[in-house]
């Protein structure tokens, strides 16, 4: 809990975006139709320049810039970084995750850097 608190009140990179929470498909997903399969977790980050959009599976994290655009991706927690992915040049990347937790994504691109906001997984 103490790492958590740290971590939210932490400004790790002055110049960094903070790219808000626009869809989180727990949150605004319509009903399912039929079927007891629930459908992949999807997340919308928006910034000012650069949008992530995020698909969590059961192994990790599969995303995209947007607008398409090379990067470094990391995956944080409150206590540190977790992993790093390359974006390609159509700003696809895939990040392995923790089974539960709370995270949030670092990404550098050639326009700048943009974080997004805490997400448990």
């Amino acid at each position: 809990m103490v790492a958590a608190g740290r971590a939210a009140f932490s400004w790790e990179s002055i110049d960094a975006e903070l790219a808000a929470l626009t869809h989180d498909s727990l949150r605004d997903g319509l009903p399912g139709v039929r079927g007891n399969a629930a459908p992949p977790r999807t997340l919308v980050f928006s910034g000012a320049e650069v949008s992530v959009e995020l698909g969590l599976t059961g192994t990790g994290l599969v995303g995209q810039l947007v607008p398409p655009t090379s990067g470094e991706i990391g995956l944080w927690s409150p206590g540190g970084e977790l992993a790093a992915a390359t974006a390609d040049e159509l700003g696809c990347f895939d990040v392995p995750v923790p089974r539960s937790g709370l995270v949030r994504l670092r990404c550098r691109t050639s326009s700048g850097e943009l974080v997004t906001d805490w997400f448990r997984v």
